[in-house]
């Protein structure tokens, strides 16, 4: 009894291993017979140029800062970063104006103010295709006829840049630009 039991399903199992056995060889068959999709030439526009590419990649780009302490500075960083900003009410001799282009400012720290010069931290997260604009009351960053020592730094510490803008308060975007 124990073989009619086997022959039986042999049986039943011998056209689905015949149909196995199809369906590998023809797996194995469209495999070797595939071919590149090709354009066909009347599809083509009008006018068009081809071209091949030598190479291709991501850029990254370095955080980039500037003061501007008057309203010809803040014309002159909107112009250079090509930016668009809204008609903000920018008041140079209540506030100083800081741009990150890369990077978003997070936290800003005036460290040492000593007998003519002063300390400012800026904590800044580096963002790829990003800008931020913040204003900052003069009197806290600005010092008369002494130097501001501006350090931006990444949220690990690490120092991005670092400038030194000199003692009147309307030389603080000159000096930045030149940078």
């Amino acid at each position: 009894m124990g073989k009619k039991l086997f022959v039986v399903e042999a049986r039943r199992l011998l056209p689905l291993l015949f149909l196995l056995v199809l369906l590998v060889s023809l797996s194995v068959y469209d495999s070797f017979r595939a071919s590149p999709t090709v354009k066909p030439e009347d599809a083509a526009v009008k006018g068009q140029v081809s071209f091949t590419t030598a190479d291709r990649g991501e850029m990254t780009e370095n955080p980039s800062f500037r003061v501007a302490a008057d309203q010809a500075g803040w014309a002159a960083v909107v112009d250079e970063w090509s930016i668009v900003l809204p008609q903000y009410p920018f008041q140079p001799q209540h506030e100083v104006a800081l741009f990150a282009l890369h990077a978003e400012v997070e936290s800003l720290k005036s460290l040492a103010k000593t007998a003519g010069s002063l300390d400012v931290e800026v904590r800044v997260n580096p963002k790829r295709d990003y800008f931020h604009v913040v204003t900052v009351p003069a009197g806290d960053v600005t010092l008369q006829g002494g130097e501001v020592t501006w350090t931006f730094v990444d949220r690990r510490g690490n120092i991005l840049e670092r400038f030194t803008v000199g003692g009147v308060k309307q030389t603080i975007a000159e000096e930045a630009l030149q940078k």
